[in-house]
Parts: C-alpha cells; structure tokens; sequence
C-alpha cells in the first residue's frame, strides 16, 4: 500500500516537475511549432510562491502572566499554465503545514507541539475551446495531508487524544469531465459524470472510527463514488495592493440514497424514491468553500486572513457519523502576517 501511496503522488506530480523544468519560466514560447500561414498560439505561464507564515510570543516574570508560544506555517501554491489556440492545460498546487507550540508548563518542553495546518491539494485541468467563453473540460483532482492528525480532549500537556488523519487517511481523488464558463478573473465548471475515490489507507486511523464513509469489512481501504460536481473559483485583486480569492465545489453522491440509514430520516422523506433523493440532495451534498483576502505592504510581506469552511457527513465526530463540531460543518480560520520567498510572483 505505501508504494501505491508513493506511485499516486508521483503521477499527480509529474505534471507539475515537468512545467517547473521549463527553463524560461513566465511566457516562455514553444519552439520546433510548424511554419504555418496562420500563427499557432502556444506557451506557458508559471507562477510558483512559497511563503512563511509565524508568530511568536514570550513572557518571562510578566506581571499580567501569559505563556511562551510559537507557530510557524509554510506554504507553496503553484499555478502552471499551458496556453493553445485550441486548449488550455491548467495545473495548480496548494501546499501547506505548520506547527503550534506553547509553554503550557513554564519548562520550554515541547510536550504541547500541535499541527495547526496541514493540506495537500493538486489539481489538473484540460480544457478544449468550444465557442467565445465556454469549453469542455476533463480534470483530476487529489486532496489529503502530509501527517498524523489529533483531536485532543482537552488544552494542555498529557490529554488524552485520538487520531483522526494521516496521508491517505483519508485521500480524495476526484475525476471529473464536464464543461466550463471561464472569464479572465472567474470561472464555474459543471459535471454531470464525476468519480470521487475515498481512501482511508491508515488502520489506526480506521480503528479510531473515523471511516470518512469507507466500509472497511473484509479489508476494502476506499470507496468510489460516482455523482455531480460542481466548482466556482474568483481570483482578482479586487483593490489596489488587495488579492481577492476564493472558491466553492459542491459534490453529490448519486448512491448516496442506498448508502443511508433511513431509520433514523422523518418518514416525511421515505415517500418515494424522489422524495428520498430530494433529501440526500439537500443534507448529504459535500461542500468545500475556502476564501483568502491578501494585502501586500511589499513584495515579500502581506497581511492575510483566510478560512475554509467544510460540510461532509462523512466525518464523524467521537466516533459518531454526521457530528461535526460545527453541526456537519468544519472550520478553518487564520490570520497573519506573511513572508514571500520569490520577490519576483506577482501580485
């Protein structure tokens, strides 16, 4: 299983090794394109930003009390662009992970190091002109995170805690062919035949509870799900020195009705087969929205605050499906201040 692991990631990456080995970087033209009467258009758009996200905090016999902490997030988003007259190949990669650490005890000791971020989110699009601003699109999309995730009973050294993520536990792997209504700041994608596998590949994570709605009898690991899909994404500096982005998919389970328990489901929604659809449509559809609001002092430091925000029945709370901490919502929030590496990406 860790080689499947290991083969997955580096399919969905080699895409992206081979964009980032184009040696001209930002619009750099194909060459060998035929001596033709008419000018094919054809080339590349990079984009690669990582950042450093930290704040820190230290007390030593201050009078208003207060205890030591650090934490520090890194970040790489990378857009990669292959522009044709005929089709546009689209690759994005949103990297992140932090650390939190406080001095809950007075004695410097790294007994209360959490994980604050972590996200590994790769997309690959293709997408073929149809006419003006619509296309049809073929996309592949993975989603997991890079280390052991913890729900803790309590703040402090020493609680008790219970696994509840790992790489590939879960995973998602969305394939998805549609069409697309694509502006130069905006676009809404639709699609009507997507696959969602779920993956679950870590057993002490399964023996938690968390399944992420994965039946793992007779040693099954994922779940495929076939459904509708659809996707808003904005990204526009929408003030002067102010970056404006955000984006929402929303994902429907066509077996999802044959999936859920419908003895605990009102009786008004067991009427009939539409009836049942019309209620798995309304509170078993999964939704992912992130918003992020940027403001750049300079090149290399921005003040930022972004949250993402989560619907999934799927994930269960102590144990119990459909409990989130928020109802069947999750929620993400951070604020800071942010250093750039690349003084050259643009705003």
């Amino acid at each position: 299983m860790r080689n499947l692991q290991r083969l997955l990631m580096l399919v969905l990456l080699l895409p992206v090794f081979s964009v980032m080995a184009n040696e001209d970087g930002e619009n750099a033209m194909v060459e060998g394109a035929p001596d033709t009467s008419v000018a094919v258009m054809k080339y590349w758009t990079t984009n690669s930003t990582p950042a450093l996200k930290v704040d820190e905090k230290y007390y030593n016999n201050w009078a208003s009390s207060g205890n030591a902490e650090l934490a520090v997030i890194t970040t790489f988003v990378g857009d990669y662009k292959f522009t044709h007259s005929k089709y546009i190949w689209d690759n994005a990669v949103d990297l992140g992970f932090g650390l939190y650490w406080q001095d809950l005890d007075g004695n410097m000791s790294l007994e209360s190091l959490r994980k604050n971020e972590d996200k590994i989110d790769l997309t690959s699009t293709l997408s073929m002109r149809l006419k003006n601003d619509w296309n049809v699109n073929a996309s592949v999309n993975f989603k997991s995170q890079f280390y052991k995730g913890y729900k803790y009973a309590a703040a402090g050294n020493d609680v008790d805690r219970d696994l509840v993520s790992n790489f590939m536990a879960p995973g998602y792997l969305t394939t998805a062919v549609g069409f697309e209504y694509k502006r130069e700041f905006w676009n809404v994608s639709a699609s009507f035949l997507t696959g969602k596998i779920t993956y679950v590949c870590d057993p002490d994570v399964i023996a938690s509870g968390q399944l992420y709605g994965v039946d793992t009898t007779g040693g099954r690991r994922s779940y495929a799900a076939v459904g509708s899909y659809l996707k808003f994404y904005f990204k526009k500096e929408v003030l002067p020195k102010l970056n404006l982005y955000t984006r929402i998919e929303f994902f429907y389970d066509y077996f999802k009705p044959n999936r859920r328990n419908w003895d605990i489901v009102d009786v008004s929604y067991q009427k009939n087969a539409f009836s049942r659809f019309g209620y798995c449509l309304r509170y078993d559809t999964d939704v992912d929205f992130e918003l992020t609001l940027e403001y750049r002092f300079l090149r290399w430091l921005a003040a930022y605050f972004s949250c993402n925000v989560k619907y999934d029945t799927d994930f269960a709370t102590n144990g119990i499906p459909n409990s989130g901490d928020f109802g069947l919502c999750q929620v993400y929030q951070s604020a800071g201040l942010q250093f750039y590496f690349n003084y050259k990406t643009g705003k």
